[in-house]
């Protein structure tokens, strides 16, 4: 499961909230809005995953991959375990042919789901490989 580790000051149940809000704005199509729901999660709450993931994918949904592409590597950068987020990456990189570049991400993504001895994880990599 995703770390979740807020910057001092900043609880687990207002990262909760904010993940929630921003999620429920995307399932709303208001992507505007979640994109600054998930941008303020990601200062405060730099360490969890799910809000680079899901700012990426308000990206994503905008047509701005490159930006999104860019939230993807930031997210590995900044919590040093970022699976999905390095599937996510590959997923566009994949599609626009850089084939080398999606495999190294999903190298990544396996690498990670080793070291946390996460069978869930792993099989979600897995299944990465063998996309068309």
């Amino acid at each position: 499961m995703t770390r979740t580790l807020a910057l001092p000051g900043a609880s687990p149940g207002a990262v909760e909230a904010l993940y929630a809000t921003g999620h429920w704005l995307y399932s709303q199509l208001r992507i505007d809005h979640a994109i600054s729901v998930f941008r303020a999660m990601i200062h405060i709450a730099p360490n969890d995953e799910r809000g680079w993931l899901a700012l990426g994918a308000c990206h994503e949904s905008k047509d701005q991959h490159d930006i999104a592409l860019e939230l993807y590597a930031a997210a590995t950068a900044m919590t040093h375990a970022a699976p999905r987020c390095e599937l996510a990456r590959a997923r566009l990189l994949r599609a626009r042919g850089r084939e080398a570049e999606a495999n190294e991400a999903i190298a990544q993504a396996a690498r990670i789901a080793e070291e946390l001895h996460d069978d869930e994880l792993r099989a979600l990599v897995a299944s990465e490989w063998w996309r068309p």
